[in-house]
C-alpha cells in the first residue's frame, strides 16, 4: 500500500487482512470500510471522515487522528489511549464505542452525538468542555476524570461520583441528575 493518500475516497474496502504502518491519509473519506481487528501503527489521519465503517477491535498504536470525524461507525473494544495524543481531535456521531478505553487521554472539546458508549473507561481522562448529546453512557467509568464544563444535558444512564471527579461547571438536566446521586442511594421522582 502507498505511504500517502490525499483527497481520496475509499468505498467498501476491506482493510482487515492488511496492516497499516507509517501510512498517511490527508482529507480522505472512508465509506462502508472494514478495519476490524486491523493493526494500524504510526499512521496519520488528518481531516478524514469515516462513514458506516467497522473499526471494532482495531489496534491504533502511535497513530494520529487530527480533525477526524466518525459517523454511524462501530469502534467497539478500542484502546484509544494508545493513539498519538499530539493534536488529537476526534468527533463521534451515531457511533458504537462500547467496551473501549480513553484512559488518561486528553480529549478536550470532543463531541459524542447520539452515541452508544456502554462500559467505556474514561478513568483519569481530561474531557473538559466536551459534549455528550443524546448518548447512552451505561456502566461507563468516570474515575479521577476531569469533567469540568462537560455538557451532559441530554446524556443518559451515566453514574458519576462527584467526590472522585472534577465536575465544576458541568451541565446536567433535571431528568438525568440521578446519575450523580446513585452513590448516595438518593432517587429523584
Amino acid at each position: 500500500m502507498n505511504d500517502y493518500f490525499e483527497n481520496e475516497t475509499f468505498n467498501k474496502v476491506s482493510f482487515t487482512s492488511k496492516q497499516l504502518s507509517k501510512t498517511n491519509f490527508d482529507s480522505c473519506v472512508f465509506k462502508n470500510c472494514d478495519f476490524s481487528e486491523l493493526h494500524i501503527n504510526a499512521s496519520e489521519f488528518l481531516e478524514c471522515e469515516f462513514i458506516d465503517c467497522n473499526l471494532s477491535n482495531t489496534k491504533l498504536r502511535d497513530s494520529s487522528f487530527k480533525g477526524v470525524h466518525f459517523t454511524n461507525s462501530k469502534l467497539i473494544g478500542i484502546n484509544f489511549f494508545e493513539v498519538n495524543p499530539f493534536l488529537l481531535r476526534i468527533n463521534f456521531s451515531k457511533c458504537q464505542l462500547n467496551f473501549s478505553s480513553f484512559y488518561q487521554l486528553k480529549m478536550q472539546n470532543f463531541q459524542f452525538v447520539e452515541c452508544q458508549i456502554i462500559e467505556v473507561d474514561y478513568t483519569e481522562a481530561d474531557l473538559r468542555s466536551s459534549y455528550f448529546e443524546e448518548s447512552d453512557l451505561s456502566n461507563s467509568i468516570f474515575e479521577d476524570t476531569n469533567l469540568e464544563k462537560v455538557n451532559f444535558k441530554t446524556a443518559k444512564n451515566f453514574s458519576i461520583d462527584i467526590e472522585r471527579n472534577k465536575i465544576k461547571g458541568a451541565i446536567f438536566s433535571k431528568e438525568n441528575i440521578e446519575g450523580l446521586l446513585k452513590k448516595y442511594q438518593i432517587f429523584v421522582h
